[in-house]
């Protein structure tokens, strides 16, 4: 999808890796400024050089569960520049999380320690509600907010659990959002790959396992097309709906 995004400024959470990074470069390259927000670290800084090559690339060091670390990170872009028309919530933990490694993949939710659940939940839920807290403020001229989910059946399906349920109250969490922003022109959606896709979310070694079964990885680029659509005008009215990206071809035919 070609778009032009010049004087388009967008921040996404979650921009060191993976799908974040990802979208990153797509919008950078339809010419879009892009600040990428991730927990300081040598990760961080690798990624703002790499995604420089593409364009305009800023990065800031913001732990989005720790309510203090966002409010910096929003004052320091305040401080840079004089608008966000984008913000994408991709920053997440999954079967990465700390304490999961150490559980058998056929481990019941009793074995899944507290602070596990404590952290998919700050990270997945409560991160995107403190990021929306402190940036959708900074959307004086209306904007998008994108939350990067996951496929409706993982948010009920056995073996899921805190990762399904922590998307399942982000999603309501945009629901809302969608509804309380309509009026002041700022568009609230969701979007998910749509099946398991290569990020460093998956345990070690899960991906090449899945591929020597045969079974279907999604890359990490399989939201670019989405993003690049949910920043362009044609998406100027779509609000409070949830895109997924493996079937995001099949869904533009038939709303073209």
């Amino acid at each position: 999808m070609k778009v032009d995004l010049k004087g388009y400024t967008a921040l996404i959470t979650g921009g060191s890796s993976g799908l974040g990074f990802e979208m990153a470069k797509a919008l950078l390259l339809s010419g879009a400024r892009v600040v990428i927000a991730a927990r300081a670290g040598e990760r961080l800084e690798k990624a703002k050089e790499a995604l420089a090559q593409a364009g305009d690339a800023c990065a800031v060091a913001m732990d989005v569960r720790d309510a203090s670390s966002v409010e910096g990170a929003a004052a320091w872009f305040r401080e840079r520049f004089d608008r966000l028309d984008m913000l994408v919530c991709d920053a997440g933990i999954g079967n990465n999380a700390p304490g999961m490694e150490d559980l058998p993949p056929d481990h019941a939710f009793w074995d899944i320690p507290a602070e596990t659940v404590r952290a998919v939940l700050e990270t997945n839920l409560l991160g995107f509600f403190l990021t929306s807290r402190s940036f959708v403020p900074l959307m004086e001229r209306g904007g998008r907010v994108v939350y990067v989910s996951t496929s409706d059946a993982t948010m009920t399906r056995p073996g899921h659990l805190p990762y399904g349920p922590s998307k399942a109250g982000a999603e309501a969490m945009a629901a809302i959002m969608a509804q309380e922003l309509e009026e002041k022109g700022i568009r609230v959606n969701v979007i998910c790959p749509g099946g398991f896709t290569d990020t460093n979310m998956a345990p070690p070694g899960l991906t090449e396992r899945m591929r020597a079964s045969g079974l279907p990885v999604l890359p990490p680029t399989v939201l670019n097309e989405v993003i690049l659509y949910l920043a362009a005008n044609p998406a100027a009215d779509l609000t409070g709906e949830k895109l997924v990206g493996k079937d995001f071809a099949k869904w533009l035919s038939e709303h073209e």
